[in-house]
């Protein structure tokens, strides 16, 4: 019968992130899994302010933005004002000057940072992008504090053993702090005895990180993902939007490293296809009984799931939506819910839904000769 295992037992899928594309297996598979419980699911293969409003506004999308930009959104509008509003200020300072032709400028900031010997532009900006790969690992129990993001921040906001104000201490000082803790503390956390060409360079495609071809190798199966069906490049924020990353980011920069990593595969460029994958799993338009997605505030995978902003996916009783404060995948963990309450009332909210649908459940009727 639906959704039943052989020894009589209900199927019940629970995944999280972009585990089997979060609501993909469910809808592609109907009938193999009686409920679903989607902790931080995405669901849409390609999500940019222009995807959003395209769809809002019912206009025919002329082309494919790889850019999720707004994967950072959670992380600016979250983290520390003071830390926020001086990286902001940095990175603005740094675009200015990486869009001029002043070279010995240019040099002055890769140096400040210990990275004056990346060669290209865009791979000193993804080695700055570094730190906010790191928000997504926070967890509500630990107060959403701790960790190798919040010392990036401390290290630009705490001087003399006093806070920075909400407004942060500004550039010069958020400028020299910022290089201090990458030439004293976090290059070589991240880098070792690499080169920095070596530990951020993308352009050779004969380095290991382009050759590995183990099947163990994460981030190869995850690019070829990426590059082939959804996208989720991030990258900077469009012009005229604050951004924590720098603008010289764009999709081109992943887009390229596809051909690097997959020698043959693009002749012609590598073209993610979006639209063909939010056609097959329906995206924010899918609609699927018994499902529960849970999702946090804070996560910054919100804007591909049900919860992004502009989506207005409704929530159901069919199709249930709850929010909490938390972070990636923060519902999963029950020492979540004992310490913040919008957890708790997620978890339980779960629970109660999970508890009627498997009550639900009959199986078939049994037909007789």
């Amino acid at each position: 019968g639906p959704g039943k295992l052989d020894n009589g037992q209900v199927r019940v899928y629970l995944f999280e992130s972009y585990m089997i594309c979060s609501s993909y297996l469910i809808y592609s598979k109907p009938g193999v899994f009686w409920a679903g419980y989607s902790s931080s699911g995405v669901v849409e293969a390609i999500t940019s302010v222009l995807t959003i409003r395209f769809k809002l506004f019912l206009l025919p999308s002329f082309v494919n933005i790889s850019n999720f930009w707004d994967y950072f959104e959670p992380i600016r509008l979250n983290m520390p004002q003071n830390c926020s509003a001086d990286v902001q200020s940095v990175v603005s300072h740094i675009d200015n000057i990486f869009s001029g032709t002043d070279m010995a400028a240019i040099q002055s900031v890769k140096s400040n940072f210990g990275l004056g010997n990346v060669t290209h532009l865009d791979d000193f900006g993804t080695a700055l992008r570094s730190h906010f790969g790191y928000w997504q690992l926070l967890e509500l129990y630990t107060r959403g504090g701790g960790g190798p993001f919040y010392d990036f921040c401390d290290a630009l906001e705490v001087k003399g053993g006093q806070n920075a104000p909400a407004s942060g201490w500004g550039l010069d000082y958020a400028l020299e702090a910022w290089g201090s803790y990458w030439n004293n503390t976090y290059y070589d956390q991240a880098c070792g005895t690499s080169t920095p060409d070596d530990c951020w360079g993308t352009y050779d495609g004969s380095t290991s990180y382009f050759t590995n071809t183990t099947v163990d190798n994460a981030d190869r199966s995850w690019s070829w993902m990426v590059c082939n069906e959804v996208g989720w490049f991030q990258e900077s924020a469009p012009e005229g939007h604050p951004s924590l990353i720098l603008r010289v980011l764009t999709p081109s920069y992943d887009l390229r490293q596809c051909g690097l990593m997959f020698p043959g595969a693009f002749p012609t460029g590598a073209d993610p296809q979006v639209n063909r994958t939010n056609d097959l799993y329906q995206g924010w338009n899918v609609r699927q009984d018994r499902l529960f997605f849970a999702n946090g505030l804070r996560d910054p995978w919100r804007g591909a799931t049900v919860s992004a902003d502009g989506a207005n996916v409704p929530s159901t009783d069919s199709q249930p939506i709850a929010v909490s404060d938390g972070f990636h995948c923060s519902d999963l963990a029950t020492a979540s819910g004992t310490v913040d309450a919008t957890a708790r009332e997620v978890q339980e909210k779960a629970l109660q839904y999970l508890d009627t649908w498997l009550k639900s459940w009959q199986p078939p009727s049994q037909s007789t000769v």
